[in-house]
């Protein structure tokens, strides 16, 4: 689910020691931000709207897929000069502070220098990480049945699922990211509807999220002992 929006620069988690390195602009939805493959012009920190991480194998099929909102920082492969793993798209309106990733490498300290901005550099830890905490759950998230890939979807970006094949987060979008086809994300919607675990309108509500986070994990299977086997003793002991 979502972060609320930035709406100032004091409720920031950038503006560590009242002063930023980074510089606002406003992106319109369907702007390109960079391409898979290519060094990111820019380290982008989301203040508002939504950002699509696009990622595609050899064949053009999509191995990796994200979705990022306010308080995401995206493009930090730019800092060490290392292309993007994803192709990063606006799909909503959105609100982004930027900087120039050479700038902010000497700002942290990311060369081996002592950091001109130590206090930049302890802000964007918790940031880093929680990005890598995410693409490796949406690494994940392609594993298991279909219904339970569209579950944890559902759990996580419930509010950005859209009806009809125009929406920036359509459901042929959606089952492209999961790796599953259109009429199965379809069904499982319907299965879903049916068992009032959601409601399916222009969004998606969730009416019961203890039995959609049930569906969502993966069965928890007990690993048995295995049987003690006898030592043999020689014979007539």
């Amino acid at each position: 689910m979502f972060e609320k929006p930035v709406e100032s620069c004091a409720a920031c988690p950038l503006h560590a020691g009242g002063r930023c390195v980074f510089v606002p602009r406003k992106v319109s939805a369907g702007e390109r931000l960079w391409e898979q493959g290519e060094v990111p012009p820019e380290v982008a920190f989301v203040q508002s709207g939504t950002v699509a991480l696009t990622a595609t194998d050899a064949e053009g099929g999509h191995w990796w897929n994200g979705v990022r909102g306010p308080k995401s920082l995206l493009g930090v492969e730019a800092i060490q000069g290392r292309p993007a793993r994803a192709r990063a798209e606006v799909v909503t309106d959105a609100s982004l502070c930027t900087v120039d990733p050479v700038a902010l490498r000497l700002q942290v300290g990311a060369d081996g220098s002592p950091p001109q901005y130590p206090e930049l550099t302890s802000a964007l830890v918790p940031l880093l990480l929680e990005e890598l905490d995410r693409r490796s759950e949406e690494t994940q998230g392609r594993s298991g049945t279909a219904l339970a890939r569209v579950a944890r979807f559902i759990l996580e970006h419930s509010e950005v699922v859209e009806s009809g094949q125009r929406g920036p987060f359509s459901k042929r979008h959606v089952a492209s990211m999961l790796g599953i086809r259109p009429e199965t994300m379809s069904r499982c919607l319907a299965a879903l509807t049916k068992d009032n675990v959601i409601t399916v309108g222009r969004h998606i509500s969730v009416n019961d999220r203890a039995r959609l986070e049930a569906i969502a994990s993966p069965p928890h299977v007990e690993v048995q002992p295995a049987p003690r086997r006898r030592r043999k003793t020689a014979r007539g002991e």
